[in-house]
């Protein structure tokens, strides 16, 4: 893993750089001529029918839901989303018809014709075991009885998910817009445009680098409005890096995902052509991140046969390892954004009915006719068996249970970790010798060296372990915590990114949702920011929103630089704001001993944790035994015992805290010092106890004081302790204001030991 760079010197010879064509609508055959080649059999045409059908009756059903038409369930006051796909059915349809079971995609929240396709062709691929485990209910059942039953039961639970039922997919805490199916690798829909394109990508890389997922694609439908979204474009160029297929790859295999690009002409009532965008089709973005335009084509998505050969041909590009690629599907939505959207400002009759004269189902059903391949009669009966099964999946969605109201926030959190590796996972490849990490008399180690050690530990123990980040690679990273790692782990484990924090996270979820556990580092805590809806919006709430069918085992690490003049933008203690985030645990070790303890459980736990690591204790020395450790989530440190006021205080105010009361205790003043070492979950008991006993407490750390965590502490203490206070509690925190560059305003900015001294003082 040596020094790969060529030599490369300047060359400004006069060029001309040529880019290479995009062709589109290049499918031009009939049904008679795909079956006379074999290109398609007469049990594969049915099927897509079906399976449009299948969608299409859904859709029509939200349509009549609002108005009271469904007459089966026109009792039921439908309450949800009605973002309608009806038009588009045959890019669902003819895209998953050619998927395999283990093959994933991620979608839209106008993604539920995806998800009834994705499972209807997975069932009609399984076998009567496959069948049966996924519904033991019907072990009882058989052959094309059982297989119709299961296909019943997929219906229902879609239909349950969108009324926000307890038997949905997501136990009705996700609804339509996020609906997910992870037994038949359906990774989730998403309800912020563009946002299931980086996880997409992050589930790739797992398939581009684990030899039981190694002839898996990825499917990632996402809409026009999504290609002018920032993460997406950020995506692009993540998966189309050389580094995963140049002369530096260990695993010269592209990333196996195909960006389908659904075009419906609409983001929300916003045109795409001629208003919002510059281009005449999307397809040329991809010539702004690859050489090879990423294999990029216009394909007709009103033909459900023209998905179905580009995807079977994108999976024979990606076979030979050379994807990504990018397919856009020209469609159209008949409806509105949502049904409150009449869309008569923005479009006219006559348009939509030049659309609807090329309707994929319509369509599809006349050349099946004309091909002779079926007959009216067997035609009819397929459509009045998929309208039955939706009526009576419907009818038993609408008079299912709710959730109770007791469960509202049941399925917060995994309750799991990783206690044993699988042991295909538990033997990771070592190319050289791991980085030495020296230690002084007394096992003493550094809080840099402490947090590597920790992940390097993790990265041997489990070969699921990835880290990736800028510059983390060759380089060691901004603070130099990663040097080594490349060379030991390789560029499969540990490798460079773009600088693009959304896609970094995006990514990272995407890893995880897969089983692996990415360490994804962001320089600076400040950069969480442009990353916080990846991290806010996704990791955080997948585990909930599917009703706990997946994990999201990852760890976001961050530095926080306050203290060494590094202005508003590079300085900033955010931890208050991802406390705020359900879902989502916040670690800020203040010393060696807890940084490696607590990131080695942040690496086992199935939950994503944003890993606070204070710069200014990089070098700071202590305590780290080299036997086997990690520290529990949510269990305080009592760093010193007092008796007449206590400091809650984390990361390296800590250090100031312990300054004061070592002065304070020269006047007299005994003070109990707590660090909860995580903000979430937080150990409430051993601060009630400790103010219990001494009566007074101040709250204290270098966020900004307005907003700040301190201020929970406050509320909690004050609402669990009030009978015990001999004093109002106080908080310290940094001034209210921006970050200064100049040392003498940073050292006012930030709070000192002399605040906290005087904090006590006060209340003693």
């Amino acid at each position: 893993m040596g020094n790969y760079y060529s030599d490369l010197g300047p060359d400004f010879k006069k060029r001309t750089i040529k880019f290479k064509n995009i062709t589109a609508y290049q499918y031009d055959k009939e049904i008679a001529d795909e079956l006379k080649a074999k290109n398609v059999t007469k049990a594969e045409l049915i099927e897509m029918y079906e399976s449009m059908l299948v969608i299409r009756e859904f859709e029509e059903m939200i349509l009549k839901c609002r108005t009271g038409a469904y007459e089966i369930i026109s009792d039921y006051d439908y309450r949800g989303p009605t973002h309608l796909s009806i038009g588009q059915e045959a890019t669902a349809a003819g895209a998953c018809s050619v998927l395999s079971i283990s093959d994933m995609i991620t979608s839209t929240h106008r993604g539920h014709g995806d998800s009834i396709a994705k499972g209807f062709h997975a069932i009609k691929r399984m076998n009567e075991d496959e069948l049966k485990e996924r519904c033991p209910e019907f072990s009882n059942l058989k052959g094309e009885q059982l297989r119709e039953a299961v296909m019943e039961d997929h219906v229902y639970r879609t239909i349950a998910e969108l009324f926000g039922k307890e038997s949905g997919y997501g136990k009705g805490r996700g609804g339509g817009m996020h609906i997910a199916d992870f037994r038949v690798g359906h990774l989730g829909a998403n309800a912020i445009v563009g946002g299931g394109i980086p996880i997409a990508t992050g589930a790739s890389m797992v398939c581009r680098i684990d030899e039981e997922m190694h002839k898996n694609v990825v499917c990632s439908f996402a809409g026009d409005g999504a290609y002018a979204n920032g993460v997406v474009l950020e995506t692009l160029n993540w998966a189309a890096q050389e580094q995963f297929t140049g002369d530096i790859a260990r695993t010269k295999y592209g990333l196996p995902i195909i960006y389908a690009i659904v075009n419906n002409h609409f983001g929300m009532t916003g045109r795409a052509d001629g208003e919002v965008n510059g281009l005449d089709y999307l397809a040329r973005r991809a010539a702004g991140f690859s050489n090879n335009n990423m294999h990029a084509e216009v394909v007709n998505g009103m033909d459900v046969l023209a998905v179905r050969d580009a995807i079977t041909r994108a999976k024979a590009i990606i076979a030979k390892g050379e994807g990504p690629v990018l397919l856009e599907l020209d469609t159209y939505r008949y409806y509105g954004h949502s049904l409150s959207d009449p869309r008569n400002e923005y479009r006219t009759k006559e348009e939509e009915g030049r659309w609807k004269e090329v309707d994929p189902v319509d369509v599809f059903r006349m050349q099946l006719k004309k091909s002779k391949a079926f007959t009216e009669k067997q035609l009819k009966a397929v459509e009045t068996k998929v309208a039955d099964r939706n009526a009576r999946a419907a009818r038993r969605a609408a008079d299912a249970p709710d959730p109770v109201a007791e469960d509202v926030i049941k399925h917060m959190y995994a309750d799991s970790v990783c206690d044993v590796v699988p042991e295909q996972f538990s033997k990771p490849a070592v190319y050289q010798d791991l980085p030495v990490i020296k230690r002084r008399e007394g096992s003493s180690l550094t809080y840099r060296d402490a947090i590597k050690e920790g992940i390097m530990e993790e990265m041997l123990r489990d070969q699921r372990v990835l880290f990736f980040g800028e510059d983390v690679a060759d380089y060691g990273g901004a603070f130099k915590l990663s040097k080594g790692f490349l060379e030991s782990f390789g560029r499969d484990r540990v490798f460079n990114t773009p600088i693009s924090e959304a896609c970094i996270c995006g990514n990272a979820v995407g890893m995880a949702m897969c089983g692996y556990r990415p360490v994804a580092e962001l320089m600076y805590m400040d950069f969480a920011l442009m990353a916080s809806d990846q991290i806010s919006n996704q990791a955080a709430k997948w585990h909930y929103m599917t009703g706990a069918s997946t994990t999201v085992p990852m760890v976001v690490r961050c530095s926080v630089g306050g203290g060494k003049g590094y202005g508003g933008q590079h300085s900033q203690s955010l931890e208050s704001m991802f406390a705020h985030i359900p879902g989502l645990y916040v670690a800020y070790p203040s010393n060696p001993y807890d940084a490696k303890g607590l990131i080695k459980t942040a690496i086992r736990d199935d939950n994503p944790v944003m890993f606070v690591e204070g710069q200014l204790l990089y070098n700071e020395r202590g305590f780290v035994p080299e036997e086997e450790y990690t520290i529990p989530f949510g269990e305080a440190n009592i760093v010193r015992e007092g008796s007449h006021v206590t400091f809650v205080v984390w990361g390296p105010a800590v250090s100031d805290a312990i300054k004061a009361a070592d002065a304070l205790e020269a006047e007299g003043i005994s003070v109990e010092i707590i660090d909860p070492r995580t903000l979430v979950p937080f150990d409430w008991e051993t601060v009630f106890e400790s103010v219990k006993k001494t009566g007074r407490c101040v709250a204290i750390s270098q966020c900004v004081d307005i907003g700040s965590f301190t201020g929970e502490i406050v509320s909690q203490v004050t609402a669990e302790c009030f009978d015990y206070l001999d004093a109002p509690i106080l908080k310290i925190g940094a001034k209210n204001g921006i970050a200064p560059q100049a040392h003498t305003l940073e050292a006012a900015f930030l709070p000192t030991v002399e605040d906290m001294v005087n904090a006590a003082r006060s209340l003693a």
